[in-house]
């Protein structure tokens, strides 16, 4: 699976999605790309998932439509521990993942309590 993550996701998780082709936005010099350039780009070149912190992507964009998923993820708090807790999760859901699929990874108490 070609994954694209985004410039908020920590780079050093990278290493993390073993068995996959994984590129992050910053070392691709795709920094500071608008979102839906940013969806299009990622499109153009093949990528299947795009994995964000950014809430608004799927908010602000028809991810139904689209030829890749969106990952959006919660992470309880900052930094790479917090996050590389929820990646055990998303490397199992790109086992069923489809273009289109919009999806939310969280381990934020509050958020978890309300779904």
């Amino acid at each position: 699976m070609r994954i694209l993550l985004d410039e908020n996701f920590p780079l050093p998780l990278r290493k993390e999605f073993h068995g996959h082709d994984c590129d992050h936005v910053i070392l691709l010099g795709w920094a500071g790309t608008k979102n839906g350039e940013l969806l299009a780009r990622a499109e153009e070149e093949g990528y299947q998932v795009l994995i964000t912190f950014d809430e608004g992507i799927p908010q602000d964009h028809d991810i139904s439509r689209r030829r890749l998923a969106v990952y959006v993820v919660q992470p309880e708090g900052q930094g790479v521990a917090n996050t590389r807790a929820l990646v055990d999760q998303i490397l199992l859901a790109l086992v069923s993942c489809q273009p289109g699929d919009g999806r939310v990874f969280t381990n934020r108490k509050k958020l978890r309590q309300q779904e």
